[in-house]
């Protein structure tokens, strides 16, 4: 099954190259793939993740122009995640679920945002709801459950990051942080419920508290001296599903407490 996940996670990967590139510019996602630079269809079995990049030595078949080395970063990237999200599921059910709803949305947000500083609403937004759902499928028929635990995560997610954002806004009489950034955790908190988002929080922003120290060492900070959190949100969340009960039962333990509140 691990060759399966790895074959997946290639060609969604592929997928997912298109969607980052298409989103921003109000492309559709659907249809023929073709050169960013000449903009001529790309054939089928010119078309193979991370083969292509390696035959064609880096180069566009049809224009001779260098090919992104994002790529076949992107599809190896998605493969890699495709095969941990597997080693973490229960069932093929949940797999399928966590891998192409929760984790590959967050690869499309996090490049983009990486890239451009934007959070696109037509990822952000309908994955709320598909949050909603994806915790319903694991829980039911406990649909009122499903429906406490994931509103509470949309208002914790959502509510404190907009919370903090205007007050940051109202002190430095600046925008202190994306709308894009507050959907984001929003939908963090459908798919992983409030207790996670704490976590989310902290790790997200020790992270990016790396990056930015790396930056400033290495003198690579651009004008625009903001950096994308929607990155590091996505990264903490994706900690916190694959990790994030070793982790909080480590620390909690280790601190002499009797349980992990987390669990409860």
């Amino acid at each position: 099954m691990n060759i399966e996940a790895i074959i997946f996670g290639l060609l969604v990967g592929s997928f997912l190259n298109v969607c980052i590139y298409r989103l921003p510019k109000n492309l559709s996602i659907l249809g023929r793939s073709f050169c960013p630079t000449c903009h001529n269809p790309i054939p089928l079995y010119r078309n193979m993740p991370i083969l292509t990049y390696m035959f064609q030595g880096g180069k566009s078949h049809c224009c001779k122009k260098p090919i992104s080395i994002q790529y076949p970063l992107i599809e190896a990237l998605t493969a890699v995640i495709s095969l941990v999200t597997l080693w973490h599921s229960q069932t093929l059910p949940q797999y399928l679920l966590w891998f192409c709803l929760f984790m590959c949305p967050l690869i499309i947000i996090s490049i983009i945002d990486f890239q451009l500083k934007i959070i696109p609403d037509v990822i952000s937004i309908p994955f709320i709801l598909i949050g909603v759902g994806v915790h319903f499928f694991e829980v039911y028929p406990d649909w009122l459950g499903a429906l406490k635990f994931s509103g509470l995560g949309i208002l914790v997610g959502g509510g404190s990051l907009w919370l903090i954002a205007e007050v940051i806004s109202r002190l430095k009489k600046t925008d202190a942080m994306g709308g894009g950034d507050i959907k984001l955790s929003a939908m963090l908190g459908a798919f992983l419920g409030w207790k996670a988002i704490i976590f989310v929080f902290f790790s997200s922003s020790i992270l990016a508290l790396v990056y930015a120290v790396a930056l400033r060492v290495s003198k690579r900070q651009d004008e625009d001296k903001t950096i994308p959190f929607g990155p590091f949100l996505s990264m903490g969340a994706i900690i916190y599903w694959l990790y994030g009960t070793l982790i909080t039962n480590a620390y909690f333990l280790g601190m002499g407490f009797s349980r992990n509140p987390f669990l409860d």
